[in-house]
């Protein structure tokens, strides 16, 4: 029996924090919601603190769980958006702005932004010119995840974005072979468990 994945044990397989957010939400893109392990705001806690961006005395709210599911909600079509372009080989410009600045995402462009400048504007400059947030902040685990969106959507780093071929998780791909999946400990064997069923299937028919 497969176990319902929880924010405690959902698989860490993106590579960014601000693409394990989106990946907390299991789902074929455009289909219906098989599970959100981010329901509640001790979820969004635990994630955050699992992905790096709360620390010990970290607490969270309602309000802070709303902006999380806000940010996920804007990060996703941005992001897909990028794939589709790269995909058309579309001309794509650097500045996230206009490289998603179509009709179709821009709600979520918009949304992206003021979750951006939010962040922004509750940082300040630490000693070794780092932002940082308050922890006793519960927006301070979003403000770091938008902030960490940001930069991957502004920098090098989004040439690295691809999407798993079974699951549609996002992730960065590192390797220098290609990555097909986002895990090949779980999607990487299931697809190949596939192919070796159909094979199978093939050579009997073959065999009649």
């Amino acid at each position: 029996m497969v176990e319902t994945p929880t924010a405690a044990t959902m698989r860490l397989d993106g590579g960014h924090p601000a693409l394990e957010l989106v990946n907390t939400i299991y789902a074929q893109v455009g289909g219906p919601v098989e599970h959100d392990v981010l329901g509640t705001p001790g979820d969004l806690l635990t994630f955050a603190r699992r992905v790096g961006v709360a620390g010990e005395w970290s607490a969270s709210t309602p309000e802070a769980h709303g902006a999380a599911i806000a940010l996920r909600e804007a990060l996703d079509p941005l992001l897909r958006a990028h794939l589709k372009a790269r995909a058309a080989r579309s001309v794509l410009p650097t500045h996230v702005k206009t490289a998603a600045g179509t009709a179709e995402v821009a709600p979520a462009l918009a949304s992206f932004e003021a979750a951006a400048r939010a962040a922004q504007d509750a940082a300040w400059l630490a000693p070794g010119y780092a932002w940082t947030w308050d922890d006793a902040d519960p927006l301070a685990p979003v403000h770091r995840l938008a902030h960490a969106a940001a930069r991957l959507l502004t920098g090098e780093d989004l040439e690295l974005l691809d999407c798993c071929d079974a699951c549609c998780w996002l992730y960065l791909d590192r390797t220098r072979k290609g990555r097909k999946w986002c895990s090949m400990a779980d999607c990487g064997t299931e697809a190949k468990k596939r192919r070796y069923i159909e094979r199978r299937r093939e050579r009997r028919a073959a065999s009649k």
